[in-house]
C-alpha cells in the first residue's frame, strides 16, 4: 500500500486518491513555475475514419496501437481507400512532428516522424499530432513526453472511462516542462539521433538477410498474390471445400518445396503450449503476460496493452510456459504463423494459449524464424487456419508445416544479420533510455 498526506489546501478540482500520489506531487511541485507546453508546440488531431472501410485500399491508417517509443510499426496497418482519405480533408504528419497516444491506462506512448515513410499515412482521431516551434527541438520534446517527466503528468490529469484512461490535447498543452540549456537540448537530440541511426541500420540487416533467404528459395519473382478468380480440378480436392485453399499461390508454394531440401516443422522442433490464466488474473504491475498482438517478427512490445500477471503466478507458470532466450514464440491463433527468437534481455515472462514456444534441433534458431515468417511458410499456416472466424492452427497442424532446409554456411549468414539487426535494435532502446534519465536526471536535480 502507498500512502501520501497532503493538507486541504492542496487540493485542487479532483478528489481520487490516484490524483495525489507521491511521484506526481513531485513533478508537479519541481516544475510548478516551469512553461506549459502548449508555449512551444501546434496540436491538430489526426481523423475519424469510418472503420468498415478499413481494407478496402492501400491507404495505411495508423492508430494508437501502431506505434511506440521506437516508431510506427508499419507491419500490419489498415488501410482504406485513397480517394476516401485525401477527400477527408485530413492531416497528415511532417518530418519532425510528434505523434502522442491518447488512450492509454499506463502510459501514453509518443514517437517522432523521422522518414518520409512516416509522413505518407493517415492517422486516427485518438492520435494527437504535434508540431514543435523552434525554441524546443522535437527531440527534446519526445523524449520528455515519453520519460517519466511526461507520463506523470499526462497520467495524473487522465480521466478513465472502464479500464482505459483518456487525455485530450489541453491536457498535453498544459504539462509543464522544463527549459534546459541548447548544449542540453544538442546532446539529447544527437542520442535521438544516433538511435534512430541504428535502427534503420537494423531494419537495412533484416532486409539484407530476406533477401538473402528469398534469392535462395527462389522466392525473388514468385508471384504469391490473391487471385480473384481461378479453377481447382476435382482430382486435386482434398477434405476442405472452401474455395479459398485452393488458391494457386498454395500450389506455388507446393511446387517450390519439392524443388528444396525441406523436413516438417515437427521433426526440427520440440513444442511446448502457452497457457490462459484468465482475465481475472490480471494485473497493473508483474510480470508480462504476451499475448499474439504484443509482439511481431523484429520485437517484444511491453505497453499500457500488455496483461500483466503476479509475481507468484508467473513463479508457478515459468517452467513450462515462459520461453527461454534463444527460443521461438510462434502465433497460432489470430495472426498465425507469425516467430520472433526471444532475446537475453526479455524473457521474464508467461505466453498466452495462443502463442507456441519452439525449441530447435539441429537448426538455426535465428535462420529458423526468419524461414517461418517468410511466404513460402506463412501462407502455409494461414491456408491451414482459413475457413474459421478467428484463425487457428492446431498444434498437428503446426508438426506438418514443411520448412526448407538451407546449407549450414548459409543458415549463419543468416543468423548473423538477424542477430546484428536485434543488438541494433537493442543499442537503440538502450540510447533513447539514456537520454530520458538524462532529462529526469536535470528534473530531479532541481528537486534535490
Amino acid at each position: 500500500m502507498q500512502t501520501s498526506t497532503i493538507k486541504f489546501s492542496q487540493i485542487e478540482d479532483r478528489i481520487d486518491a490516484e490524483y495525489y500520489k507521491p511521484e506526481y506531487l513531485g513533478i508537479t511541485k519541481v516544475l510548478k513555475n516551469r512553461p506549459s507546453l502548449g508555449e512551444f508546440i501546434k496540436i491538430k488531431n489526426g481523423y475519424p475514419f469510418d472503420s468498415t472501410l478499413f481494407g478496402l485500399g492501400n491507404f495505411p491508417v495508423v492508430r494508437i496501437r501502431d506505434f511506440a517509443e521506437d516508431g510506427i510499426h508499419f507491419d500490419e496497418l489498415e488501410t482504406l481507400p485513397s480517394y476516401y482519405v485525401k477527400e477527408s480533408g485530413c492531416v497528415f504528419p511532417k518530418l519532425g512532428d510528434i505523434l502522442v497516444g491518447m488512450d492509454g491506462l499506463n502510459e501514453f506512448r509518443a514517437t517522432i516522424i523521422t522518414s518520409k515513410k512516416d509522413t505518407e499515412v493517415a492517422i486516427n482521431q485518438r492520435v494527437a499530432i504535434i508540431t514543435p516551434f523552434d525554441k524546443l527541438s522535437s527531440e527534446f520534446i519526445y523524449i520528455v513526453l515519453n520519460s517519466k517527466v511526461g507520463q506523470s503528468q499526462l497520467l495524473r490529469e487522465m480521466t478513465t472511462a472502464g479500464t482505459v484512461g483518456h487525455i485530450s490535447n489541453e491536457v498535453i498543452k498544459s504539462i509543464k516542462v522544463p527549459i534546459p540549456s541548447q548544449s542540453f537540448q544538442q546532446k539529447i537530440e544527437k542520442m535521438v539521433k544516433e538511435a534512430q541511426r541504428k535502427r534503420k541500420l537494423a531494419d537495412e540487416k533484416y532486409k539484407e538477410a530476406e533477401e538473402i533467404l528469398n534469392k535462395e528459395l527462389g522466392l525473388e519473382n514468385l508471384d504469391l498474390s490473391t487471385q480473384k478468380t481461378f479453377e481447382a480440378k476435382f482430382s486435386e480436392a482434398e477434405d476442405r471445400f472452401d474455395p479459398e485453399y485452393y488458391q494457386p499461390k498454395y500450389k506455388k508454394i507446393i511446387s517450390k518445396l519439392k524443388s528444396q531440401e525441406s523436413k516438417l516443422l515437427g521433426e526440427i522442433v520440440k513444442i511446448r503450449k502457452g497457457i490462459e490464466v484468465g482475465h481475472e488474473a490480471y494485473t497493473n504491475k508483474g510480470k508480462p503476460f504476451i499475448r499474439v498482438q504484443d509482439y511481431n517478427e523484429k520485437r517484444i512490445s511491453v505497453s499500457e496493452n500488455t496483461n500483466f500477471i503476479r509475481d507468484y503466478l508467473y513463479e508457478e507458470l515459468k517452467e513450462n510456459h515462459r520461453p527461454l532466450p534463444g527460443e521461438i514464440i510462434y502465433s497460432k491463433d489470430g495472426t498465425v504463423g507469425r516467430a520472433f527468437v526471444v532475446p537475453s534481455n526479455i524473457y521474464e515472462f508467461i505466453v498466452s494459449g495462443g502463442i507456441l514456444i519452439l525449441t530447435p534441433n539441429d537448426i538455426d534458431n535465428y535462420y529458423l524464424a526468419l524461414v517461418l515468417n517468410s511466404p513460402i511458410i506463412r501462407l502455409q499456416a494461414i491456408r491451414e487456419s482459413i475457413g474459421a472466424i478467428i484463425q487457428h492452427l492446431s498444434v498437428d497442424e503446426v508438426k506438418k508445416i514443411k520448412v526448407p532446409i538451407l546449407p549450414k554456411s548459409t543458415q549463419q549468414k543468416i543468423s548473423s544479420l538477424i542477430q546484428e539487426s536485434m543488438g541494433l535494435r537493442t543499442e537503440a532502446k538502450e540510447l533513447i533510455d539514456r537520454a530520458k534519465r538524462e532529462v529526469e536526471a536535470m528534473v530531479e536535480g532541481r528537486m534535490g
